[in-house]
């Protein structure tokens, strides 16, 4: 009988050890689990923060190229002219210092076209973000579901992509 209960002690001192052991791991997960949700609110952060400045580039290169364009129809014909004719310079160096002036048109043309839409709060993102879901699920590519919604492809293939 001594024998069978020092072999019963035995065992619920096994068991308890295994249960502390036990209960160490999952504490370690939870912690781990609240590591990896912090980090993907800063992943989520840092994204929103990137595509806001990204944003920002956008409108002063607009910006940028309307300036320039109203700066180039400003100038008459006459002075054009007169400013080829006091600096002609020779054909090789022509190529290097001729403007791109049809890359800027079409560029110019491209962001006129793309509506902008108004600033967005937090249910509009949301919102969004459903319906880029939505619709690709249904079929359509990351180019129309950036037109639909009026935003850039990058961001629709980021929300895509990070859902």
């Amino acid at each position: 009988m001594v024998i069978f209960l020092i072999i019963l002690f035995i065992l619920q001192l096994i068991t308890f050890y295994f249960i502390a052991l036990l209960f160490m791991r999952m504490a370690k997960f939870d912690k781990l689990e609240t590591k990896q949700q912090k980090l993907m609110s800063e992943m989520d952060d840092t994204i929103a923060a990137y595509l806001t400045e990204l944003k920002d580039e956008n409108d002063r290169l607009i910006r940028l190229l309307e300036k320039r364009m109203v700066d180039e129809v400003e100038l008459s014909e006459k002075e054009i002219r007169k400013v080829k004719a006091q600096t002609a310079p020779a054909p090789s160096e022509m190529r290097q210092n001729q403007k791109p002036v049809i890359p800027v048109q079409v560029a110019l043309q491209s962001y006129k076209s793309y509506s902008k839409p108004s600033e967005p709060d937090n249910q509009d993102e949301e919102d969004d973000r459903t319906r880029a879901l939505n619709l690709q699920k249904n079929g359509w590519s990351v180019e129309e579901i950036a037109r639909e919604l009026g935003k850039g492809k990058t961001e629709i293939e980021l929300i895509l992509k990070f859902k």
